[in-house]
């Protein structure tokens, strides 16, 4: 494996740090519909949807350092109040749960990561 050492990354017009590069990209992303199934993902390699209504899973292709990294997440729906909480967190793996006002439901859901790879 060869190792690529620079400080700044060019278009020839913008100069960027590469410090804000690696720190500042997202780690991982997943797009999943309300049966858990993966529309579109970078480094998730599985959703697998729990065993209450509403939970899912999502498991990463290269883990994290640890799991003390950051996670957000949106859903979709055509009326209400929706939102997507983040339950537990690991460095291979973090739970979301998708509400319909204060009911849990299954809901089409997307998520980003933000934090050190392992």
């Amino acid at each position: 494996m060869s190792t690529l050492n620079v400080s700044n990354i060019t278009d020839g017009t913008t100069s960027v740090g590469t410090g804000y590069v690696v720190n500042g990209s997202a780690k991982a992303w997943a797009r999943y519909d309300s049966s858990s199934i993966l529309a579109d993902s970078f480094n998730v390699a599985s959703t697998v949807d729990g065993a209450t209504t509403g939970q899912t899973t999502v498991n990463f292709t290269n883990d994290m350092s640890d799991g003390n990294y950051a996670a957000q997440g949106t859903c979709n729906g055509t009326s209400g109040d929706r939102f997507v909480t983040i339950g537990a967190q690991a460095s291979s793996s973090y739970d979301t749960y998708s509400y319909d006002n204060t009911t849990r439901t299954d809901l089409p859901v997307g998520t980003v990561v933000t934090g050190d790879l392992a």
